[in-house]
């Protein structure tokens, strides 16, 4: 199978998917659940659906059981939307990717927070000298008188 085709199914099985867990899945246990992204191998004999979840590892574990336990009835209601040969058997895989990103966030955040409670550092180049900053100034190198020319030239 070529990948744009492989591509195509992955999307619409993405969507699919998304819409039973969303709103046919009935379970008291299951969480709010996202389907983050599709993986369908080349022959479409396995498609990993994965998925996350906010909430701690006993929230994941139950979304996990739930989604386990309702894999064949949306592997058939995604069926016939795809018109293939065959359908993929549909694995569902927590996805890591998102609470490490928030975790990343969250430390990024913690930096802000504790820069903005630091006193600001003084300005190293007064306002008032134009080029201080600036090593190499206009009239060249800081070694050099301005106006004398350069020793190699």
């Amino acid at each position: 199978m070529n990948e744009r085709r492989q591509r195509r199914i992955e999307s619409l099985i993405k969507e699919r998917v998304a819409e039973i867990v969303d709103r046919d899945l009935a379970d008291p246990r299951r969480g709010l659940v996202t389907i983050t992204r599709v993986k369908v191998d080349k022959d479409l004999q396995v498609c990993l659906v994965f998925w996350s979840a906010l909430g701690g590892a006993a929230e994941q574990a139950r979304n996990a059981q739930v989604l386990a336990g309702a894999s064949r009835y949306v592997q058939n209601q995604v069926a016939p939307m795809l018109r293939t040969r065959t359908m993929p058997r549909l694995k569902f895989v927590h996805d890591d990717g998102i609470e490490g990103a928030l975790r990343i966030d969250g430390i990024l955040g913690e930096l802000r927070t504790e820069r903005a409670t630091r006193e600001p550092a003084a300005d190293p180049v007064p306002d008032g000298d134009p080029g201080a900053g600036d090593p190499a100034g206009e009239d060249g190198p800081p070694d050099r008188a301005p106006g004398t020319p350069p020793a190699d030239a």
